[in-house]
């Protein structure tokens, strides 16, 4: 990267936890759940190392979100890359001056408000390090907003919080909300902003925009490569519920990945909402298409590990065992990992529950059959060489004790198997259900509610410190840096059972 000193028209940033040097997506998540219980200096210097800059205060990585929004500013307006600089909360400030137009900031929880931090914050004291460093991002960009005059567009994957809810910081420092995806309606406003025109404070992108995508500039956090965009599939707590799952083209990926790679990224991820579904126009995966995009992918050199964010367990039943088989050996570079993880919504094991809330997620299978499903899809990845990372959504609208129990039965069942369980609360998206109170939270908690997500948690204390300790090898990651990682976790461990002992007498204490 080059040293040059430039004074960029458009700077964009992210929040301090996504402006971090991890290696595995586990360490992003740990870090993205921390609340200020953890020393600000250990979340600084150890669970979220800050990200490298050159002298011109470029970021070796960004989210890529922001390198999307990068290369769609150089492909569809006439700025250049000498206008355009993604940078790092703490090189932001000696970028900004008379000359930048636009600031734009990714978040993905600004407020705390993401379905997975709502349920740490129930359990646990202290503001979530997303929401107090975005805090500290904003202010300091609205002292210098003052000063210079420029815009503000706050973007990513949390951006929907600033426009559901009140924030005096975000009001004040943000003009525009950009909700979705970039490549249609964004390169527009931001010249508009730059031209000094009025712009609509709120924009809602609906389409995926997949025929506009850019291959990026720079390397991604994480090493993230897209594959898909949207979903499709209904779910009432998700942004890309309402998305048709569009594909990037091969070529676009490949070139992604090898632009990780030249920057020395080796350890990457696959972005999509259903890894199993690329290529296809349908809810049924297309095993030739998927085949050969990995095909592509093993051509790249010194690549050395991929992760999986998102499966769909219908996805996964509608593959055969040699055909997942096949993926998996696809799947392997030259740092071969033994928990290769596949996360997998099963929300619970009633499926009309489930079908009612997230109407496409059982399709093409019927809800009487769900369970069986989900057992069966878990057996599967197992004996096909892959490991199970199973979501549960505890309060979903309609739940009753006895889905309660259903579902704590399954768990009982998947603990056995090659998986892990992570229950999360309800958390709404749409205005209506947020007025409305329908957030689930520690205090709406029965004893079974207790009872299910401690067991499942159980399960975890097993079981993650194992994928964990795999995937940081795979991923590079020194020897030092996962042992401290392992006592961190341990630390961690009892503080959860302690709390599970003091939520459990308090329910009993309301209940009495």
């Amino acid at each position: 990267m080059s040293d040059k000193k430039i004074q960029p028209a458009v700077v964009l940033v992210a929040d301090r936890t996504l402006s971090a040097d991890y290696k595995i997506v586990f360490e992003g998540i740990f870090a993205t759940m921390q609340t200020t219980q953890v020393p600000e200096a250990a979340m600084r210097h150890f669970v979220s190392p800050k990200v490298k800059v050159d002298g011109a205060g470029r970021a070796a990585v960004v989210p890529l979100g922001l390198r999307r929004v990068e290369a769609a500013l150089l492909k569809y307006t006439d700025l250049t890359a000498d206008d355009i600089v993604c940078t790092t909360p703490e090189a932001l400030p000696g970028l900004l001056g008379p000359w930048v137009k636009v600031v734009g900031v990714s978040s993905s929880d600004p407020l705390g408000q993401g379905m997975s931090n709502t349920t740490t914050t129930s359990f646990w004291d202290g503001e979530l390090y997303t929401r107090l460093w975005t805090r500290q991002l904003l202010e300091g960009i609205c002292e210098a907003k003052d000063k210079w005059g420029f815009k503000v567009v706050g973007g990513g994957a949390g951006a929907w919080q600033w426009d559901r809810y009140d924030d005096e910081v975000a009001d004040k420092c943000i003009d525009v909300v950009f909700e979705g995806y970039f490549e249609n309606a964004g390169p527009q406003l931001f010249e508009k902003l730059i031209a000094g025109d009025q712009t609509e404070s709120y924009i809602c992108e609906d389409g995926t925009a997949d025929d506009k995508v850019c291959s990026i500039a720079g390397a991604s956090l994480l090493g993230i490569v897209e594959l898909s965009r949207g979903c499709g599939r209904g779910c009432k707590f998700c942004t890309m519920s309402r998305k048709k799952m569009g594909h990037l083209p091969v070529d676009t990926i490949i070139s992604d990945l090898e632009t990780n790679v030249a920057a020395g990224v080796r350890s990457v991820v696959s972005g999509s909402e259903d890894f199993f579904r690329y290529g296809s126009d349908t809810t049924k995966p297309d095993f030739d298409k998927l085949c050969g995009l990995l095909h592509e992918m093993q051509k790249i050199k010194e690549l050395s590990f991929m992760q999986i964010d998102h499966g769909n367990i219908t996805s996964v039943m509608q593959l055969t065992d040699d055909e997942l088989v096949e993926i998996r050996r696809l799947l392997t570079w030259s740092r071969r990992s033994d928990y290769l993880w596949v996360n997998m919504g099963v929300e619970s094991a009633n499926g009309h529950l489930v079908a009612a809330n997230c109407p496409g997620k059982v399709a093409p299978c019927r809800p009487d059959d769900w369970e069986d499903v989900v057992r069966q899809t878990v057996d599967k990845m197992s004996r096909t060489g892959f490991f199970s990372v199973v979501s549960l959504v505890l309060g979903l609208p309609g739940e009753t004790p006895d889905d309660v129990a259903r579902t704590y039965k399954l768990v009982k069942y998947l603990e056995k198997k090659d998986a892990v369980i992570f229950p999360v609360f309800y958390e709404p998206y749409s205005v209506h259900e947020i007025k409305e109170g329908k957030r689930f939270s520690v205090e709406k908690m029965r004893a079974d509610h207790l009872q299910l997500y401690s067991t499942c948690y159980e399960v975890n204390f097993r079981k993650v410190p194992l994928l964990f300790w795999d995937n940081q090898r795979a991923g590079g990651v020194s020897w030092a840096r996962r042992a401290a990682m392992r006592v961190l976790g341990k630390t961690e461990v009892r503080a959860w059972r302690k709390k599970f002992v003091k939520i459990g007498k308090d329910i009993a204490q309301r209940d009495s």
